[in-house]
């Protein structure tokens, strides 16, 4: 007939779990009155250890609540950390050069002003160009240049740091396991077999966690390999033909930029010939008018800087 389960067994199981699993056997068997050799045959026929890693809540990706991982750390603001190709990423005037942030500043509403500048940059930009044509046409015609450089990459296999990660974590639980038991406040020292074991368990995690973080810093540095790579070329001539394409788009901007000119200085006039006539009509409503001291004639352009005279 089999023997009735021992009360102090699930008790000591409780007291080391609610304990976290920090008390040694010792100071268990103290709390149940059992011996320390006891407690230990309980805690591996009973698998403590699985038991206190199943009543831990599951472990979130990322900072657990409440650590302070982060305290007094952490990128800056406006940092470009997470920028890829720069498409979509907000910009500050204050983080441009000084040249491009003293252009941007001194940009106003004056029409006038604008259209010059912007015709000032477009022949600049049409300079540039005839001097980059011009030293090609004066280059060898057998040197070639690079254009772009295709490459194919493929995801780099993380299978093999994960088979290591779960033999890293298998290491580790063995050796706490074996730590427990080699537990000196029993009185017995520990056996030379387990004293090598240790020893040999050590060893394995050390280079272990080497490896893993090896790996796992090269996999973030690059998550992909380079499989194949092609770089293509071109001619001097065919540089020079896309300038050209460039230098032509250049001057269809500069003409329409100048009709776009013409327009609006005809379209002042027109508004200045309106005023002038505004005002004629309203001296002759009103029966004086200004008559200007040099010349002897009507003002109609502006009011009150010549002399009066009514009807």
């Amino acid at each position: 007939m089999a023997r009735d389960r021992s009360p102090e067994r699930d008790k000591a199981r409780q007291i080391w779990l609610d304990s976290g699993g920090t008390m040694t056997a010792r100071e268990v068997a103290e709390k149940v009155g059992a011996k320390p050799e006891q407690v230990r045959k309980w805690k591996s026929l009973d698998d403590w250890n699985a038991a206190l890693e199943a009543q831990k809540p599951p472990r979130k990706r990322g900072g657990q609540p409440g650590n302070k991982n982060a305290a007094g750390a952490g990128a800056p603001m406006g940092n470009k950390n997470a920028e890829t190709h720069g498409a979509y990423s907000a910009v500050r005037i204050a983080d441009l050069p000084p040249e491009q942030r003293e252009y941007i500043e001194g940009i106003t509403l004056e029409t006038e002003a604008n259209m010059l500048t912007e015709l000032r940059l477009l022949i600049a930009k049409e300079a540039d160009l005839q001097n980059k044509i011009a030293a090609l046409e004066g280059a060898d015609p057998d040197t070639l240049y690079i254009d772009r450089v295709v490459e194919m990459r493929t995801p780099k296999g993380q299978e093999r740091l994960k088979q290591q990660m779960e033999k890293l974590e298998a290491l580790q639980r063995e050796e706490d396991s074996l730590l427990w038991d080699m537990d000196t406040e029993s009185g017995k020292p520990p056996t030379r077999q387990q004293e090598k074991k240790l020893e040999r368990l050590q060893r394995e995690i050390a280079a272990l966690q080497d490896t893993t973080g090896d790996k796992a810093r090269e996999l973030e540095e690059s998550a992909y390999n380079v499989t194949m790579q092609t770089v293509i070329k071109a001619s001097a001539f065919d540089r020079a033909m896309k300038l050209e394409a460039e230098l032509n788009k250049i001057h269809g901007r500069i003409i329409k930029l100048l009709d776009s000119i013409k327009g609006y200085e005809l379209e002042s006039r027109r508004v200045r010939l309106e005023e002038r006539k505004y005002n004629l009509a309203k001296q002759k409503l009103s029966g004086a008018f200004e008559i200007d001291p040099t010349t002897g004639e009507i003002n109609d352009e502006t009011e009150g800087d010549g002399d009066v005279f009514a009807d």
